[in-house]
């Protein structure tokens, strides 16, 4: 798989309520109806060590 090899971005932790740079552990798009979509993340947060999820701009690769 290609987990470890995503592009890092900077996301705000809400469990720590700081700004970091990580690389995200799963990618997604959710979609509505008449929508292009979003794209999300799931993210570990290195302080907390909780998961939280976070938006990833428009133009985010997440191909291997």
């Amino acid at each position: 798989m290609c987990e470890d090899t995503l592009p890092v971005v900077k996301v705000y932790d809400r469990t720590s309520d700081q700004i970091l740079e990580l690389s995200p552990k799963k990618v997604w798009i959710l979609k509505g109806r008449n929508s292009n979509g979003i794209k999300i993340g799931l993210f570990k947060s290195p302080i907390t060590g909780r998961y939280f999820r976070a938006r990833l701009p428009d133009n985010y690769k997440n191909e291997c």
